[in-house]
């Protein structure tokens, strides 16, 4: 079945009511699907009985659950987290409260469900949070905006925002590793991965300085020339950054990501050098990376040499335009047999198919792969994955 789009509402008003959504969020993203968006968490008095004031947020979600799996599903979290739902009328106060808005936009008409949820338009609690994400969503009967829907309201003025931000679970099982690093061929798109996980993940980040080498433009103009003294300013450079934030860590930040793994010295010195330099090379390396802070995580990107060649050519470096695929294709091979051999925590994904770079959508379906791919391996190796 193909993933379709749909917008939940997660309410409490009993115990610690951010736990109880934030637990809600955890479950959904684990059992249910992909989490695309989280709005902001307000709060807002109870309505129709009397009881404590309610946290609430909205959501969206790629599934592959029908709109009945997908009820079942979000009921059995509710029960789990403590709620029980009567048969009786009226409203109650509740741990956990969560209802299907939209599902694509599609209609639902059943004693059990409805599609778009009956009462949406009626409740700012929803609205509200829904203009934080889904302004611009039409509702499939009324065929009104959110953004239009909001206007019969007044004011928002009884909803309060809450500062205490609510976490995407992805990055709750991303966090779980301190020092990520980021790999893969020239041009893939190491450096903006890097970028945006150090600030979804609050982590130092640290960025090879390519275009400070001063034999990085000989090198690609006479490479046999300059290829060892090249790698030879790399190596120092990368050990040099990684010692300094060995020694002078940041206390603000949880961990660092960085967008090399030190053991691109060796793949890249393979490649470039001829066998009596590279023996030098090797002898040199392991002295100097003998006690270098190492990842605890790699996520190693793959793509084509094909896009390779086109990401090289849009960043426009004029000393890179010379670079062929049967270059590419030997870097790559030499990555895939040194992380083949590695026992080192390595995420291989494949991004030919989506620009991450430019596209914040897809950033997210990078984001949901790297998710699925080490899930899988924590099952299948929950002790190396520890």
């Amino acid at each position: 079945m193909s993933e379709s789009l749909a917008y939940l509402s997660l309410g409490s008003n009993l115990g610690n009511k951010i736990a109880n959504i934030q637990s809600a969020l955890n479950s959904i993203d684990y059992d249910v699907g992909d989490i695309f968006s989280i709005s902001k968490l307000y709060e807002n008095p109870a309505i129709g009985f009397t009881g404590d004031v309610f946290l609430n947020c909205c959501i969206s979600l790629k599934t592959n659950l029908s709109p009945d799996d997908l009820l079942v599903k979000l009921l059995e979290i509710e029960s789990n987290a403590g709620r029980k739902r009567g048969s009786d009328l009226g409203y109650k106060s509740r741990t956990i409260d969560i209802d299907i808005l939209f599902y694509d936009d599609i209609i639902v008409n059943c004693d059990y469900l409805k599609i778009p949820h009956s009462k949406l338009h009626e409740r700012k609690f929803v609205i509200k949070p829904l203009l934080d994400i889904a302004k611009s969503k039409v509702h499939p009967i009324s065929q009104k905006s959110i953004v239009k829907i909001s206007k019969k309201f007044k004011d928002f003025s009884d909803l309060v925002e809450i500062k205490s931000n609510l976490n995407n679970p992805f990055f709750t099982v991303l966090s779980k590793f301190n020092n990520i690093s980021v790999e893969g061929n020239i041009g893939v798109g190491k450096t903006s991965l890097a970028t945006k996980l150090s600030q979804d993940l609050n982590k130092k980040l640290i960025l090879e300085s390519f275009d400070e080498n001063p034999f990085l433009k000989k090198f690609y103009e006479k490479p046999n020339n300059y290829a060892l003294n090249l790698e030879l300013t790399f190596l120092v450079d990368r050990c040099k950054e990684l010692n300094d934030f060995n020694n002078q860590p940041d206390l603000f930040k949880d961990g660092i990501i960085f967008d090399y793994h030190i053991q691109k010295s060796l793949i890249f010195a393979g490649v470039t050098l001829n066998e009596t330099d590279f023996k030098l090379y090797r002898n040199i390396f392991f002295l100097m990376t003998k006690n270098i802070i190492k990842p605890d995580l790699t996520i190693f990107l793959i793509q084509s040499e094909k896009k390779l060649i086109n990401n090289i050519k849009k960043r426009d470096r004029v000393f890179e335009q010379k670079i062929t695929s049967q270059y590419l294709s030997k870097i790559n091979e030499a990555y895939l047999s040194a992380f083949k051999a590695s026992k080192e925590k390595i995420l291989k994904i494949d991004v030919s198919d989506l620009d991450f770079v430019q596209n914040e959508m897809d950033y997210k379906k990078l984001i949901f792969r790297i998710k699925k791919n080490l899930r899988q391996r924590l099952k299948e190796f929950p002790n190396q994955y520890c």
